[in-house]
C-alpha cells in the first residue's frame, strides 16, 4: 500500500491487515480518517498512539474496528518503545514501528523533516513502517514510501510499536 501525504501509519496498518487476510483493502484516505486523522491522508493524533494506565490506545480500538468491519478478527496493541531494547516482531504477529529516525531511502538516514530544535516541524516528522523481520542488526521493512521490501543495515529509532496478530477462529 503506497503512502500519500502523512498516511504512513494507515498504509503500514493496511499492509499488515492484508498480510493477515483482509479480503479487500479499503481506500487509504478513508482508512486515515477511520484511524483518527483530522484530514484524509493525514496521520492519527499523537495521543492516539498512547493509552492511559489500564486503557487501550485509541489507535488499537480503531484498527480492530477497521478489520472487524470486514470480518477479520485481530488484536492490536500499541505501546511506547523502550529505548535501548531490541525491536522485533514476535512469532505470528506483524509489527508497525513508528519511528523518529531511520532510513529515509537507501543510504540516507534522517527524521523525515522533524527537528527537535524547530517547533514548526513537530507535526511533520516521524514515519511508520511495517517491520517484517530482524536478521542480525538488519531490519527487513515494508516502507510505504518505497516499493518492495527494503533491507535496512541498521535499525531505526522507534517511538511506538503497534503489534497486530490474528485471533484464532474459535469455530474451526
Amino acid at each position: 500500500m503506497p503512502n500519500r501525504g502523512g498516511a504512513c501509519t494507515a498504509a503500514s496498518v493496511l499492509a499488515a491487515l492484508g498480510l493477515l487476510g483482509l479480503k479487500s483493502l479499503p481506500e487509504l484516505g478513508a482508512v486515515t480518517l477511520a484511524l483518527g486523522a483530522r484530514d484524509a491522508y493525514g496521520p492519527p493524533g499523537l495521543l492516539d498512539y498512547f493509552g492511559l494506565p489500564r486503557r487501550r490506545a485509541r489507535l488499537d480500538r480503531r484498527i480492530e474496528a477497521l478489520a472487524g468491519a470486514q470480518g477479520l478478527a485481530i488484536r492490536s496493541r500499541t505501546r511506547p518503545a523502550l529505548p535501548g531494547l531490541p525491536v522485533r516482531p514476535a512469532k505470528d504477529e506483524l509489527l508497525v514501528a513508528n519511528l523518529a529516525w531511520g532510513q529515509e531511502k537507501p543510504g540516507l538516514y534522517g527524521t523525515w523533516g522533524w527537528n527537535i530544535l524547530r517547533p514548526q516541524t513537530y507535526s511533520t516528522g516521524g514515519h511508520s513502517v511495517l517491520l517484517i523481520a530482524v536478521e542480525g542488526r538488519q531490519w527487513l521493512v515494508l516502507d510505504p514510501n518505497h516499493p518492495g521490501l527494503q533491507r535496512w543495515p541498521r535499525p531505526g529509532l522507534v517511538v511506538t510499536l503497534t503489534r497486530i496478530h490474528r485471533l484464532l477462529d474459535r469455530a474451526a
